[in-house]
């Protein structure tokens, strides 16, 4: 049984070094700009967005965003899904889709307003285009979605998100 042991670890310390062999970024953060267009019109906010990848074309991606809606409104959103990429010399497009929440508050001077976390969804995709080989710049539309009644008709909140930032490999 040792002797199975040990021939097992040896066959796979062999095999490490034919893993490493292909080169993409395992771990990537991006910080950036973000604006959402929800009730009506246009907000900003600030984005980030952290990948794993598993492969060189499929990872897993969290998405965080914070947005401020008007009148005192905020938005913090998150959301976790996967994400498929195509990997050229230039760019590395990808398409993406993710199920999570978003945070509705509202400050007055009365105090602050909690609507409370809302499930959502969101599906999209975007460019990397690398600068060098620890970042690269993103640009990105997706569409978000919430379940949250605005009207007594109407049971999801939608809007177009347009994303932008730098993107930072920490582990190759």
């Amino acid at each position: 049984m040792v002797r199975t042991g040990a021939v097992v670890c040896f066959v796979l310390f062999l095999a490490v070094p034919a893993l490493a062999q292909e080169d993409f970024p395992r771990i990537q953060t991006s910080m950036g700009y973000a604006n959402v267009s929800l009730l009506g019109s246009r907000h900003s906010g600030f984005a980030n967005e952290t990948g794993f990848n598993l492969t060189p074309t499929w990872g897993l991606n969290n998405y965080m965003g914070i947005y401020s809606l008007g009148d005192g409104l905020t938005m913090i959103s998150n959301f976790f899904g996967g994400k498929a990429t195509y990997r050229a010399a230039r760019v590395a497009p990808y398409v993406q889709a993710g199920i999570g929440i978003g945070y509705f508050s509202q400050s007055t001077s009365q105090g602050i307003f909690d609507y409370g976390t809302k499930f959502g969804t969101k599906f999209g995709g975007g460019v990397d285009v690398p600068i060098s080989e620890s970042m690269a710049i993103k640009a990105e539309v997706s569409r978000m979605t919430f379940k949250f009644r605005t009207t007594p008709e109407s049971g999801w909140l939608t809007g177009t998100n347009f994303s932008t930032g730098i993107v930072f490999t920490l582990a190759n």
